[in-house]
């Protein structure tokens, strides 16, 4: 049973860390971190959800560089923006390396991005912690380094938890520009 646990564990983590890195670079360019500074302007969305319940809009429209002209314009569809914006909305965006790869910058962005870090902090330090953690209490008054490490990891727990869910709310409450 326990070989079965660290191999769920070990293919689990392999997702985390592979989620972590594309959510980091998403984050890292709704930051502004690289890449470049443009608009993204809509031309139209569609609800491509096949369900009532729950809508994945994908949009078309233009991303124009800062500085650029019309003719400059990139002709850009995002996937599963979470909001169906209004034809001709226009928002500061941020182009990756790629050109079909645009994020939304400024608060907002961040905040879009955030939550998929901080699950992907929380899940990782979860892993980690029933790693370390001793598989016994210690009887003696002061606790072992392990269970010190394995408690300072927690932590990591502790704080990301909240912050997923505090940039969740905050997403679900964004105006739509």
């Amino acid at each position: 049973m326990r070989v079965l646990g660290w191999v769920c564990g070990g293919v689990l983590g392999l997702v985390t860390a592979f989620w972590c890195v594309t959510a980091t670079a998403g984050l890292a360019l709704s930051a502004g971190v690289y890449g470049t500074s443009g608009t993204y302007k809509v031309e139209t969305c569609n609800d491509t959800s096949n369900t009532r319940k729950n809508s994945d809009y994908d949009c078309y429209g233009d991303f124009t560089p800062d500085g650029g002209t019309a003719s400059d314009a990139v002709y850009v569809h995002l996937k599963d923006t979470g909001h169906d914006y209004p034809d001709g909305t226009e928002f500061g965006a941020q182009q990756g390396i790629e050109p079909q790869t645009i994020q939304r910058v400024g608060f907002w962005g961040v905040v879009g991005e955030l939550w998929q870090v901080a699950v992907c902090v929380a899940v990782l330090a979860g892993l980690v912690y029933q790693a370390i953690k001793p598989r016994r209490e210690s009887h003696s008054l002061e606790p072992s380094r392990r269970q010190k490490v394995a408690d300072r990891v927690g932590y990591a727990v502790v704080v990301a938890i909240p912050v997923g869910i505090l940039s969740l709310i905050a997403m679900a409450a964004e105006p739509t520009p």
